[in-house]
C-alpha cells in the first residue's frame, strides 16, 4: 500500500475496501487510532492531528488516512449512484496526492449523464467523505445534499467483530441507524468508504448579486424595521439558492455597512441563456462561448481571479500582521515607527478602511463599475458553488459556523447588529461575516436537525495575528442564548459562557445520547476517537 508525507505526517493510501480492513486491523492490534483526511479545506490540522505524534491524553499513537485512491464512481441503470468516498465533489487544487482532476470529479461525471446533485457548498474541493462526515451543506431551505444520499458503506469495529464492512440504508424499516451514520458522524463511526445517491435531473441557475449599503438594502427587512419587503427569514425560506456577506463595521460618521446578497433559482439551459443574453442587453456583458454569463465572485484580469486575489492577499495580511511587519521594517528607527504607527492607526477607521470597503465591496449604482446588480446564469455545478474563485492559499479564511433555528432569525440579526454598532473599526476586526440557511435535516448530528435554520459564519482571515478562537470566543457567548449548533468542520467552542463547550453542544441535540451509545458499539475499542473529538464531545 503506497503512502505519502503531509505537514510531517505518513499517510496510508488504500486502493480498496479491503485496504481500509486491513489498516482498521492493524490499528486495533496495536492500539492506534485511525484518523481520515479529506480536503483538509475548513482550517488547518493542529495539535496532535497532523504532527505524527502520540496524543497527549492517549496511549494510542495515530494512523494517518486519505481516501485519495478511492475516487470511483459508477452510475447504475436504475439511475442511483455510488461513490467512493475520496471522490472530491469539484476538482482539489491542492490535493497532496495530485490524483483530483476536473474529469474524475463526481459533479463533473454526474452532469456528463445528466444529472445533478439538490445542492451544494459555497465550495467542491471536498471529497465525499468529507462533505458527510461533517454534515456540511449548501445554502437553501428548500434543497440540501443529503436529500440524495440513501446508504453509505462503513468500515466499523465493533465488539466481537473486528473490522466489518457493512451498510447502511435510507429505506431500512428495521434500523433508523443510517441516520446517525450517513451524515455528520465525523468519522467516529467508523470509515465510510462509499455512498449511494439518488440524483437529480440536470439543472441550470439564474441568479443576481447586489451590493447595498445594510441600512438601505432594497431586498430584505434585515432586523425589522424596513417595512414592506420580506424579513430575512421569509427570504430565506422563498429563495431557493442564497447566501448574504454582511460588512457590519459602522464608525458613525461615514455609511461604510455593507450587505451583499447573492441569490439564484433553478432553470433550464434556454432559461440560462435568455437570462445570460439579458445581462448583456442590460450591463454590457458577453456570454461566454457557451451562451452562459458565469458569476465572478472578485473582478477578473486576464481571464482569471488569481490576480484579484494576490492584490486582497497583500491588503489583507498587511492588516492581519499589523503592526509586526511595520516594527520590522522599521526596527533601527523608533520615531519614525511610532509617528507611522500613530497614524495609520489614527486614520484606519475614517480613511484607510473605507477606502478598502469601496475597492472590494463596491455598492451597486448606474455608473459605477457594477453598473448595478451583477446578473448571471451557470451550470448548476459550476454556479452554486460561488466561492470556488476564491482561493485558499492566497485569501485563506477560516470561521466558526453557527446553526440556528430560522424561527430566531430577526432576534439573532438584531443582537448581531447591536453588537456590532458597539465594536470600533479596528484593525483586528475588519471582515466580513457570511449568512446562509440550511434544509431541516433528518439525521441525527446534523446542525439542521428537525430544523430550518439561519447559519451565521463569522470569518477569520488565516493570516492574522493571534488565536481566531479568541477572536470566536466572543460570539460563542453572545449567541449561546439562542442554543446553535456549530459546523462539525469548523470552529468548534472549548467553553461557553465560562462552562464547558461540550456539554452545551452535546444539549443541542436530542438523539445524542442515542447517537453515542451507538457509536460505542460500533467503534468498541475507540479505534476512531482521536484526541480532538475526545475534547470537542467530551468523550
Amino acid at each position: 500500500m503506497d503512502s505519502i508525507i503531509v505537514n510531517g505526517a505518513t499517510y496510508w493510501l488504500p486502493e480498496s475496501n479491503q485496504d481500509v480492513l486491513d489498516l482498521v486491523g492493524d490499528a486495533l492490534n496495536n492500539r492506534r487510532v485511525i484518523c481520515v483526511r479529506g480536503s483538509g479545506h475548513s482550517f488547518p490540522l493542529v495539535g496532535d492531528l497532523e504532527t505524527g505524534k502520540t496524543p497527549s491524553d492517549s496511549s494510542f499513537g495515530y494512523t494517518y488516512v486519505m481516501l485519495s485512491k478511492m475516487h470511483d464512481v459508477k452510475v447504475n441503470d436504475d439511475g442511483t449512484v455510488q461513490v467512493q468516498a475520496g471522490c472530491h465533489l469539484g476538482v482539489d487544487p491542492f490535493d497532496p496526492t495530485k490524483i483530483s482532476t476536473v474529469e474524475n470529479s463526481l459533479c463533473y461525471i454526474l452532469d456528463s449523464f445528466g444529472l445533478a446533485l439538490p445542492d451544494l457548498g459555497g465550495i467542491t474541493h471536498q471529497t465525499i467523505g468529507g462533505f458527510l462526515s461533517t454534515g456540511s451543506s449548501g445554502g437553501s431551505t428548500q434543497y440540501s445534499f443529503e436529500d440524495a444520499l440513501i446508504s453509505v458503506d462503513i468500515v466499523t469495529c465493533a465488539l466481537g467483530e473486528g473490522p466489518y464492512l457493512n451498510t447502511y440504508t435510507r429505506d431500512d424499516p428495521s434500523d433508523d441507524s443510517f441516520f446517525a451514520i450517513g451524515l455528520a458522524s465525523m468519522g467516529l463511526m467508523g470509515v465510510i468508504v462509499s455512498a449511494t445517491f439518488r440524483c437529480d435531473s440536470q439543472f441550470y441557475i439564474e441568479g443576481s448579486e447586489t451590493i447595498e449599503y445594510t441600512d438601505k438594502c432594497s431586498l430584505i427587512n434585515l432586523f425589522g424595521n424596513a417595512p414592506g419587503l420580506p424579513d430575512i427569514k421569509t427570504f430565506l425560506e422563498q429563495t431557493e439558492y442564497t447566501r448574504l456577506m454582511w460588512w457590519p463595521q459602522q464608525n458613525h460618521q461615514q455609511d461604510l455597512s455593507r450587505m451583499v446578497v447573492w441569490q439564484a433559482k433553478r432553470t433550464t439551459k434556454a432559461g440560462a441563456a435568455a437570462w445570460a443574453k439579458h445581462a448583456y442587453d442590460l450591463m454590457g456583458d458577453p456570454p461566454s462561448a457557451d451562451g452562459l454569463k458565469p458569476y465572478e465572485e472578485v473582478p477578473y484580469f486576464f481571464g482569471s481571479p488569481d490576480p484579484a486575489n494576490v492584490v486582497a492577499n497583500l491588503i489583507y495580511t498587511a492588516i492581519g500582521k499589523w503592526p509586526t511587519w511595520l516594527e520590522k521594517l522599521l526596527h533601527d528607527k523608533p520615531t519614525e515607527y511610532g509617528i507611522i504607527k500613530a497614524l495609520i492607526e489614527s486614520s484606519y477607521a475614517t480613511k484607510i478602511f473605507p477606502t478598502i470597503m469601496d475597492i472590494f465591496v463596491t455598492v451597486d449604482t448606474p455608473t459605477n463599475k457594477n453598473k448595478g446588480p451583477q446578473l448571471f446564469s451557470d451550470l448548476w455545478y459550476t454556479g452554486i458553488p460561488m466561492d470556488n474563485q476564491m482561493s485558499d492559499k492566497l485569501m485563506p479564511v477560516w470561521f466558526t459556523e453557527l446553526w440556528i433555528d430560522i424561527n430566531q432569525t430577526e432576534e439573532v440579526m438584531k443582537t448581531l447588529k447591536a453588537y456590532y454598532d458597539a465594536q470600533p473599526i479596528t484593525i483586528d476586526l475588519s471582515f466580513s461575516c457570511e449568512i446562509y440557511a440550511a434544509k431541516k435535516s433528518p439525521f441525527w448530528l446534523s446542525p439542521s436537525y428537525n430544523q430550518d435554520v439561519i447559519r451565521i459564519d463569522v470569518f477569520w482571515f488565516g493570516l492574522n495575528q493571534g488565536d481566531p478562537a479568541t477572536f470566536y470566543q466572543n460570539f460563542w457567548d453572545l449567541l449561546a442564548p439562542f442554543n446553535y449548533r456549530p459546523h462539525w468542520g469548523k470552529y468548534i467552542p472549548d467553553t461557553v459562557k465560562g462552562k464547558s463547550g461540550a456539554a452545551y453542544v452535546t444539549k443541542q441535540y436530542p438523539k445524542w445520547k442515542d447517537w453515542l451509545a451507538l457509536r460505542n458499539n460500533m467503534d468498541y475499542h475507540n479505534v476512531f476517537l482521536n484526541g480532538y473529538w475526545r475534547k470537542k464531545l467530551g468523550i
